[in-house]
């Protein structure tokens, strides 16, 4: 019966070794890389979501029920601010050795914020909208179909990869026209980005003639 009853113990014990070791192996060399971002650059594209996928378009005439802006935005490295950070502490053994998930190699975070996004119309839109009147209620977030300023509050800033590689790859924002213009055919719009550092991006579409 003791002998029985020893084995019943041990093999739990030796369970739990296997487990502890099979935990800490694939994160214990892992150093982390934490840098700064900033936005840089924005610049603009027509959209057209008349068929099953939304599309970028340098057409001239677009349906005005299926028009939208694609805003591209550029971030930029801010140099001299990398650090490492090793991931054998205590604090990420405890965090990621239960959970098999190691902690990312690069973490980059913002050092600006969008603080509101607006569009303007450049051409008489409606009777309440003249030319260069904010029309920014106008625009929907497109698949969530949320209020733009809404989604400018709520953007993540932190970036868990190596920015370096997608520095010339802008981060876009797909934004989609929900009321119709009722005056004229000819329209073009300006899209302003205030950014927290007090900075505004600001372009503008190419005319489009929205049928």
């Amino acid at each position: 019966m003791k002998k029985k009853l020893i084995i019943i113990l041990l093999v739990p014990v030796v369970e739990l070794f296997y487990s502890c070791i099979s935990c800490e192996d694939p994160c214990r060399d892992i150093v982390t890389k934490y840098g700064k971002f900033s936005h840089k650059e924005l610049f603009l594209k027509n959209l057209d979501n008349s068929g099953e996928q939304i599309i970028e378009t340098d057409a001239l005439q677009i349906n005005k029920n299926a028009y939208g802006i694609r805003l591209n935005l550029i971030i930029e490295k801010i140099n001299g601010t990398v650090r490492l950070k090793a991931a054998n502490s205590i604090f990420f053994q405890s965090a990621y050795a239960l959970s098999y998930d190691c902690p990312p190699e690069y973490i980059y975070s913002a050092v600006d914020c969008i603080k509101s996004i607006k569009i303007f119309t450049l051409q008489d839109f409606d009777s309440q909208h003249s030319e260069n009147s904010d029309i920014t209620d106008y625009f929907k977030l497109s698949g969530l179909y949320e209020d733009v300023q809404d989604f400018s509050q709520t953007i993540g800033y932190t970036l868990e990869f190596d920015i370096i590689e997608y520095l010339d790859t802008p981060f876009h924002i797909d934004i989609l026209l929900m009321t119709a213009p009722t005056i004229e055919n000819q329209h073009q719009f300006k899209v302003q980005i205030e950014l927290s550092d007090g900075r505004i991006l600001e372009q503008e579409t190419t005319k489009i003639e929205l049928l």
